[in-house]
């Protein structure tokens, strides 16, 4: 599998003409100024277990399309755990797939990770493959609260690479 098997989208520059300035989207921004590390084997292989875990789980009937995201996540001693996102009726109680993915990985008795991803499942009325997603800002803190080193697979400039959490947390200061 190789990065052009996922379709990325550029999304981190905003016009904001009503205040005169443009600001790029906190994770590009942060990227520029960061290193990034190009994609291994290893890393090929968790975007495949967390297509799968969301091949599985995906129920298009369920809310219009219910457990889109799934996530997988390898601890340091190569160990894979994966998650979906767990949509609710009551929003708040919702859960993206990457908490659900160190969850079990902590039942588990882990508590030390190498990297994570995320991927979209495609909605029945998208005819597109599947795609690696980042990390939303509250899962980008709990990724990093766990280890700030995790390497996070990401969409970039079109091609996917990986970063470091804590990375992604450009303004964190705790």
């Amino acid at each position: 599998m190789t990065d052009d098997d996922h379709s990325t989208t550029d999304h981190s520059t905003t016009d904001h003409s009503t205040t005169g300035h443009s600001t790029t989207d906190h994770a590009a921004a942060s990227l520029d100024s960061h290193s990034t590390t190009d994609l291994t084997e290893a890393d090929r292989e968790l975007i495949s277990r967390a297509e799968s875990t969301t091949e599985t789980a995906f129920d298009p009937d369920r809310w219009g399309g219910a457990h889109v995201v799934g996530a997988a996540l390898r601890t340091a001693d190569g160990t894979v755990f994966t998650g979906v996102s767990m949509p609710a009726n009551v929003g708040r109680t919702s859960m993206c797939a990457e908490p659900v993915a160190l969850g079990a990985a902590i039942s588990e008795g882990h508590d030390e990770f190498e990297s994570v991803v995320a991927v979209r499942h495609p909605l029945p009325e998208e005819p597109r493959e599947f795609e690696v997603v980042p990390a939303c800002g509250a899962c980008r803190e709990l990724i990093a609260d766990y280890g700030e080193r995790i390497g996070v697979v990401v969409p970039h400039d079109g091609r996917l690479t990986k970063v470091d959490a804590i990375d992604l947390l450009p303004t964190r200061n705790w």
